[in-house]
């Protein structure tokens, strides 16, 4: 009986040494794995790299159409609209049109023509304060539905604060009008030379309506004090000459 303890009792003891280390990896390896807020073994996503892949709702944020074209509009720089109407910025966070509106973007816009000397390369006249409006509003009802404007963004006739910010001090040598002569209509817009900002005909072929029915810079018509950049000849909505037309302004956040 003696004999038969002692063996039990040895057999008992190895037993023990011998599982004591598998007890030892197998808490070591539980510990070592991470656990999530219900304390689950968490499972880390790895991409090919061996990098762990960005949030899934994030990244299809980023592939977003939108969010791209928003990012581009948000950025200090021209951009070329679908009317191919190049819109340069203007260091006071908006854009403006490289020149007034031609007769073809205005056509391809509205359907219609109410200029006197035709031409598409000339700009746009003979159109009232009220249409001049009509064609900013459909010009970014038109780009929103395409895909090309973000719904933050929007065209609009400029403010005489901003349209005097953006002509400057451009002078009269890059002017078409009748100072130096007898002329008898506008001519195509970009004749003459830029301003700073790298507009053409801030002053002069047509004067330009304004956010409030004001045209300013002057006209392919007018001489002497007309061609003040200070003057401002003040009509109603529905007011048509045939030496006022207008430029857009971009703008948005």
């Amino acid at each position: 009986m003696r004999i038969i303890s002692w063996f039990g009792f040895l057999t008992a003891c190895c037993l023990v040494t011998w599982l004591a280390p598998l007890a030892t990896a197998d808490d070591a390896t539980i510990e070592a794995t991470p656990k999530d807020a219900d304390g689950k073994p968490a499972v880390e996503s790895k991409n090919k790299n061996g990098e762990g892949k960005k949030d899934e709702a994030e990244t299809k944020k980023e592939e977003k159409p939108e969010v791209k074209l928003l990012k581009m509009f948000k950025e200090h720089q021209s951009i070329t609209n679908t009317l191919g109407v190049v819109m340069v910025w203007v260091p006071k966070d908006y854009r403006a049109g490289k020149y007034e509106v031609t007769q073809r973007e205005f056509e391809l816009v509205m359907k219609t023509n109410p200029s006197k000397f035709k031409g598409d390369q000339h700009p746009v006249e003979n159109v009232s304060w009220e249409e001049a409006n009509e064609f900013c509003k459909k010009l970014t009802e038109k780009e929103r539905m395409e895909g090309k404007l973000p719904k933050s963004f929007y065209y609009a006739l400029p403010s005489e604060t901003q349209w005097e910010y953006f002509v400057d001090e451009a002078t009269l040598k890059d002017a078409v009008t009748s100072l130096l002569g007898d002329r008898h209509n506008t001519e195509n817009v970009g004749l003459l030379g830029p301003n700073k900002y790298g507009l053409h005909d801030v002053r002069g072929n047509v004067s330009e309506w304004c956010s409030s029915p004001v045209a300013r810079g002057g006209s392919w018509r007018n001489y002497e004090d007309y061609l003040a950049i200070t003057f401002r000849y003040t009509g109603s909505s529905d007011t048509r000459l045939d030496d006022v037309g207008f430029r857009c302004v971009l703008m948005g956040e």
